[in-house]
């Protein structure tokens, strides 16, 4: 099982534009094979969003990212564009 982040910052100005697209982010991605996703906003840095979520596979989790740094309408309210929208996965650290 992987966790997977994606971390960035909104555009005040598109903040609206984004919260809409979220709305159904959590669907789009259980399509994709995530599960128990959450999106949360920072308390010291508002417009500071981590979306998080868990995948199964490597290969869900290369196939959501790229699809989710090509979603152009999102990437619009992302401060600094795709580029700024970072993904990352993480594994259970084996002892």
């Amino acid at each position: 099982m992987l966790t997977v982040f994606i971390e960035y910052k909104l555009d005040p100005a598109k903040r609206q534009d984004a919260l809409i697209l979220l709305e159904e982010m959590a669907e789009k991605l259980a399509a994709m094979g995530a599960a128990s996703y959450s999106c949360l906003e920072g308390i010291d840095q508002p417009g500071l969003f981590v979306e998080m979520f868990e995948v199964r596979e490597v290969e869900q989790y290369e196939k959501i990212k790229a699809w989710r740094l090509e979603d152009e309408a999102f990437c619009a309210c992302v401060s600094g564009g795709a580029a700024k929208l970072h993904v990352w996965a993480f594994r259970a650290v084996k002892r």
